[in-house]
């Protein structure tokens, strides 16, 4: 009786491990992220940014600055598989390698050599929303007291007056023009040659943060950025309020009655206007 119960034992151990390894040999099931990635993601680091607008099918369209080097708009195609993410572009700058995702939040791709690049989820396009009149009165610089009014129109150029900080230098400026694109909560900034003592524009990204009715006076956009400062670049911010009327006042006539300084260091000499000599470093 006993060696029929060890007989019984062992046959049933067998079986089992037969059905075990019959059952064991099915493949590794795969699971494809695609269509958790649908929307827009940016990316905003020191020396990269990138704006990726991802469809269902995996088709994906990236724009982005690295190193001052701008594309915009190239096509391409993303794939998923468990923690592996395949990119192939048009442009031939394809990749592939480890990435982890927290679900309709970010995504975390992982170079071979340790580096990674974080993708936040952009619920909203604000390439809208920044249209408009802002004046910024906390400086990018460290100059204080001075402000920057800068004029965002639909089609794509914007327009600055005010105190424009550009590398280790402060340079006031008078309506100047410039290129800027959106995408999510990335804008792409074309900063001309001659600003920026070279032979070829600059760009420059800045992430967007929008508060709408931040403020009794009104709504907060805030440029979030990487300036250099010495011989190295830091995280910086700055904060523009909408100008809720602007004034259309080209080609018009004036006739002043009254003089108003805000905002400003007047320069300790007499000045003469409209038969009136008065200096403006000495005004109360």
């Amino acid at each position: 009786m006993k060696k029929i119960k060890l007989f019984l034992i062992a046959l049933v151990a067998m079986c089992g491990f037969s059905a075990c390894e019959k059952d064991c040999e099915h493949n590794f099931i795969e699971v494809d992220y695609t269509k958790a990635l649908v929307g827009t993601w940016t990316c905003l680091q020191n020396g990269y940014a990138e704006a990726l607008v991802i469809s269902a099918d995996g088709s994906a369209v990236s724009t982005g600055v690295e190193d001052g080097e701008y594309w915009e708009g190239v096509k391409g195609n993303i794939k998923t598989i468990n923690n592996k993410m395949t990119m192939t572009f048009e442009d031939g700058d394809n990749w592939e390698g480890r990435f982890e995702m927290l679900s309709g939040k970010a995504f975390t791709i992982f170079e071979e050599d340790g580096e990674s690049l974080t993708y936040n989820y952009c619920a909203n396009d604000l390439a809208d929303e920044i249209v408009g009149m802002w004046v910024c009165n906390d400086s990018k610089g460290e100059t204080v007291n001075d402000m920057l009014i800068q004029t965002f129109n639909a089609n794509g150029i914007t327009s600055l007056t005010g105190l424009l900080p550009i590398g280790d230098n402060n340079e006031y400026v008078l309506n100047d023009e410039a290129e800027y694109k959106v995408v999510g909560d990335l804008m792409f900034l074309v900063a001309p040659a001659d600003k920026v003592g070279g032979d070829k524009p600059k760009y420059i990204a800045e992430r967007l943060i929008y508060t709408p009715k931040a403020i009794a006076s009104g709504d907060i956009m805030t440029f979030l950025f990487y300036m250099p400062v010495g011989d190295k670049d830091v995280e910086s911010r700055s904060s523009y309020l909408r100008i809720r009327q602007s004034l259309d006042l080209a080609g018009k006539a004036y006739d002043y009655n009254n003089t108003y300084v805000s905002n400003v260091k007047g320069l300790d000499e007499d000045m003469t206007m409209m038969g009136y000599t008065f200096n403006i470093g000495k005004m109360e």
